[in-house]
């Protein structure tokens, strides 16, 4: 990810005040997709802070974040909780922790000091722990109020694939191999849609996004959740299918990895009989996602433009998932 919005010392030492920080330094971090991120080192010796300009969210969605980070981290969840601005009263609310930059929304992080997992280095402890975890973002959000709804339902989903479609056929066009798996996913959606169960369960708040890269490690423990961008209000089922999916396959779907991660979640948060039978529509439901937001957020991005991140792998995933079926599904997760 390129610095979009770049940030002087000055700038720095502007919006470093308002928490009551003094800032010797500023140095732009190359991580994350989506935000333009910073390490700010700061003059007292006390280390360093994580400053986030949010490219894409405006003030109200950022401001409920940081309430939604605030309330997790006072839960016991394992994740940076906002800092607060000195200038401004307990009554703000989500204002309370976010500042401006170039028009656009910032919050600083304490900062947090860990190493994130490669798929080599991922053991059946580690899915374990990063099950449990998920499931005390469940318990713990479930007494969130605020959060929005899921921009990646299938209706949202289904209005990529039509931007896609009416991008194929303009100058220039999809290259080939994209174009088919267009079509491949529009089919998909479809069949998807028509098998969705009757009921939709309860909600909770889910994480949306749990890859390798939005857990650090310290120790063999896990030390932060990262990145709570796409939290939303939803299904615990999805979101655990999208860990799954994120940490349980190498080549192939990792039986050992994929049971441990399950132990782990119901070791604290147990799934419902109605959760257990949504799993594997939700599981191709989060293949779908990321199959076409791979597309749409990196494919199609200027080859060399920063991060790219692979949409074949999800297709490939969904193919694994439709051989096992819920069965199958259910019973290599051992729940």
């Amino acid at each position: 990810m390129a610095i979009l919005t770049p940030l002087s010392l000055a700038d720095a030492r502007r919006i470093g005040a308002l928490y009551g920080l003094e800032i010797a330094d500023v140095r732009g971090l190359l991580a994350g997709s989506v935000n333009s991120n910073f390490a700010l080192t700061l003059a007292d010796g006390r280390g360093q802070v994580f400053l986030r300009v949010y490219e894409e969210q405006q003030l109200a969605a950022a401001s409920r974040e940081a309430r939604m980070l605030e309330h997790l981290a006072a839960g016991g969840v394992a994740t940076p909780q906002p800092l607060r601005r000195r200038d401004r009263g307990p009554g703000s609310e989500g204002a309370a922790f976010i500042a401006e930059h170039a028009g656009k929304p910032v919050a600083l992080f304490p900062w947090v000091v860990g190493d994130s997992l490669c798929q080599a280095r991922v053991t059946p402890d580690a899915t374990r722990r990063v099950g449990s975890a998920l499931a005390r973002v469940h318990l713990i959000g479930a007494s969130f109020e605020g959060a929005s709804a899921s921009r990646f339902d299938l209706d949202g989903l289904d209005q990529r694939l039509r931007g896609l479609r009416a991008h194929a056929g303009a100058a220039p066009a999809l290259p080939p191999e994209v174009a088919a798996a267009v079509d491949e996913l529009t089919g998909r959606l479809e069949r998807i849609r028509a098998a969705t169960p009757r009921t939709s369960g309860p909600e909770t708040l889910i994480h949306g996004d749990l890859f390798r890269d939005n857990v650090l490690w310290q120790d063999g423990e896990i030390s932060a959740l990262l990145d709570f961008e796409s939290a939303s209000r939803g299904s615990a089922a999805f979101d655990l299918a999208v860990t799954m999916l994120a940490w349980c396959f190498g080549d192939d779907l990792d039986p050992a990895l994929a049971a441990a991660l399950a132990a782990g979640y119901t070791s604290v948060r147990p799934l419902s009989a109605e959760e257990r039978g949504r799993l594997f529509h939700e599981s191709l439901v989060a293949a779908l996602r990321f199959s076409i937001t791979r597309i749409t957020d990196f494919e199609l991005r200027p080859k060399g433009s920063g991060v790219y991140k692979d949409f074949r792998r999800f297709l490939a995933r969904q193919r694994t998932l439709e051989r096992l079926g819920p069965e199958g599904l259910l019973a290599l997760l051992g729940i």
